[in-house]
């Protein structure tokens, strides 16, 4: 238990001395409030009262906490954040519109629709409330009013006295989040004695000021970085799925339009075999019969596989529309363009721009900052210094107080020494919390790198083997074309002319899966860096 000792001064020439206990185990206290005034004569409010004034409407910020935490980071929102899904989304008497898509509209479509993404984005924003909400309620502006009567009677044998007050006084209480308390009033007051009545409007302000690093703020810092780890937990979770929809929505895309490319090709393989049948129907000879059933039965193998994967087509469709967040009945035009934002750039350039534009990375060192604060208020937080201040002016009234006026002003500090566990606690805690995030960073950094560089290698080896098997494709055609008319001649037997088809659309599917690893390394890419976020930025412009 510590002592708190007063220094009261009521009145010019006397002092008062009184001693109380404090409930603060470890804390040491001395509180001093100086001298009191008193005048009969009319005055003007302090210029104290003034300069408190200015100091309230200068700790009023519009801006909310959690924005400025994050003003630094590359973090779009998604348009349709708060449209909620439709009743009847799942009926089929809306056929849905009709859109055209490809892997660089994909981005910002899936991004505004996606289901999960926006449910993280508003998990997020509800972290932002809770952790505005902790700041806020204690950095509050209150507006208050109150109206009170007291009514008093005193009798001494025959006689009797009756008194009241009246007070009527609209208040302003300022809270600051460093612990401050400011609280600015004005008001009126009637006094009744008997018959004698007296009334006069008063002014008054009380102050409460932190000269040094306050105890009861580091306690709120301790709060503080609970709520804002969890803020930050909430933001990197939304950044994350946001990576991980984006590249699902994408690869799901590649996978679509790389079946699309497989039931054109065995499309294609279906109408040789058509034409194939034509031919040998107008052949003769004995051999050609059993030929003709060789190839209808090719004919319904290669048509019951483009039944199958146009079913599978349909299946990777409708799983498309759900990454993206489509209605279900919604028209899809696949518009399979190359795309590669990658193009030209070195796996050092990569890497520089992935961290310059990665919101990870700069949400973490946002919080290495403020960890960094928070370590030097810890630090500095050995002692609790505050300045004390009360003010009050009651202005010339009416009747009794005619000509009257009072005020006064009292003016102290209290000092009290802080006990060092509750700093050394708050200094490991922002410590480890700096160290934590700088190891997210170097991790971050991490996996930057290793995860680019080998889709970059893919790129570059898989594009090439790409070119050559695309320009090397028209022989395998002409080879076929060419096994037509060998059997024609008797050159060729029917086996070695179906494989020879079998192998045009083998090497029409190695292409079409070349390019379905492009596609799905730059959506590999585009998840490992800040692609995403800047492809996002640049459909939103500010």
């Amino acid at each position: 238990m510590a002592g708190v000792v007063y220094i009261l001064a009521d009145a010019p020439g006397r002092l008062a001395l009184s001693a109380s206990r404090l409930g603060r185990v470890g804390i040491p206290a001395l509180q001093m409030s100086n001298i009191r005034y008193s005048r009969s004569r009319p005055v003007c409010i302090p210029s104290t009262i003034a300069v408190l004034a200015i100091g309230l409407m200068g700790g009023c910020d519009s801006t909310m906490p959690s924005a400025r935490l994050r003003s630094e980071v590359n973090l779009p929102i998604p348009s349709s954040a708060v449209d909620l899904p439709k009743a009847d989304r799942l009926s089929d008497t809306d056929r849905g519109e009709s859109r055209n898509l490809s892997a660089r509209s994909l981005i910002p479509l899936a991004f505004d629709l996606q289901p999960d993404i926006k449910s993280s984005f508003q998990r997020f924003k509800s972290e932002e409330a809770r952790y505005d909400f902790f700041v806020v309620s204690r950095d509050s502006l209150t507006p208050q009013l109150s109206v009170s009567n007291r009514f008093n009677e005193f009798r001494a044998n025959e006689s009797v006295a009756r008194d009241r007050d009246h007070v009527v006084e609209l208040s302003v209480e300022k809270l600051f989040f460093d612990t401050t308390e400011l609280n600015l009033a004005v008001g009126y007051e009637t006094g009744v004695f008997d018959e004698d009545i007296g009334n006069n409007p008063f002014v008054s302000a009380d102050l409460r000021y932190p000269l040094w690093a306050s105890r009861e703020k580091l306690a709120r810092t301790s709060v503080q970085i609970f709520r804002r780890n969890e803020l930050n937990d909430a933001l990197l979770d939304y950044i994350q799925v946001v990576r991980r929809r984006l590249e699902n929505a994408m690869f799901r895309f590649y996978e679509v339009a790389s079946l699309a490319r497989t039931v054109d090709n065995q499309q294609e393989w279906v109408d040789d075999l058509k034409a194939l049948v034509t031919v040998l129907d107008g052949m003769a000879g004995g051999k050609i019969e059993s030929d003709r059933e060789r190839v209808r039965a090719e004919l319904a193998r290669a048509s019951a596989e483009l039944r199958n994967q146009g079913g599978r087509y349909k299946i990777q469709l409708a799983r498309l529309k759900s990454s993206c967040g489509l209605p279900f009945h919604t028209q899809v035009k696949l518009m399979d363009a190359p795309f590669n934002p990658f193009e030209g750039f070195s796996h050092e350039e990569l890497m520089r721009l992935s961290i310059e534009t990665d919101p990870e990375i700069a949400t973490l060192r946002n919080e290495v900052r403020n960890a960094e604060v928070q370590l030097d208020l810890a630090r500095r937080g050995q002692w609790d210094i505050a300045l004390l201040a009360n003010g009050r002016s009651s202005l010339e009234g009416r009747g009794e107080d005619d000509g009257i006026s009072d005020w006064s002003l009292s003016v102290g500090f209290e000092v009290s020494l802080v006990d060092s566990r509750v700093t050394s606690s708050l200094i490991r805690q922002a410590q480890t919390r700096i160290a934590r995030f700088l190891h997210a960073i170097a991790s971050r950094e991490n996996s930057i790198f290793t995860d680019t560089l080998e889709p970059i290698v893919r790129l570059e080896t898989i594009g090439a083997s790409r070119k050559e098997l695309i320009a090397n494709l028209p022989r395998f055609a002409m080879n076929y074309r060419m096994g037509i008319d060998d059997y024609q001649a008797g050159k060729l037997n029917i086996d070695d002319l179906l494989t020879r088809r079998e192998t045009l659309f083998e090497q029409e599917q190695e292409i079409s899966f070349n390019t379905f690893l492009l596609g799905a390394n730059v959506a590999e890419l585009c998840a490992a860096t800040g692609k995403f976020f800047e492809l996002l930025s640049e459909d939103r412009p500010d």
